[in-house]
């Protein structure tokens, strides 16, 4: 690394980290409040499912894909201890359940 650029890191690093501490936790609360709000996205198609028995071009192994990939992160969260992945994940579960239970029926 050039000098001048470690010189340049060095005096940045301690705004970074102040930097770092004052958004982390205004960042980690917009994206839990995003990501519970995003499977709300889906409502539409639970509707058509549920409600109005339209399930044209909807794919019961595009969601069965789902359902394992939000199984699988909400182990891998629940196992590294990150709240925000196993909760969001989990709410997947629910969505891509419901769905395949629909499409199903």
């Amino acid at each position: 690394m050039k000098p001048g650029l470690r010189r340049m890191e060095t005096a940045l690093a301690p705004r970074v980290a102040q930097a770092e501490i004052v958004l982390k936790p205004h960042v980690n609360r917009l994206v839990l409040a995003l990501g519970m709000l995003y499977p709300l996205a889906t409502t539409p198609q639970i509707y058509n499912v549920w409600v109005l028995h339209r399930t044209g071009g909807l794919s019961e192994v595009t969601y069965a894909a789902g359902l394992v990939m939000a199984i699988m992160w909400t182990a891998w969260g629940l196992l590294h201890r990150e709240r925000m992945v196993w909760s969001l994940n989990l709410l997947w579960v629910g969505v891509h359940a419901t769905m395949i239970a629909g499409l199903l029926q």
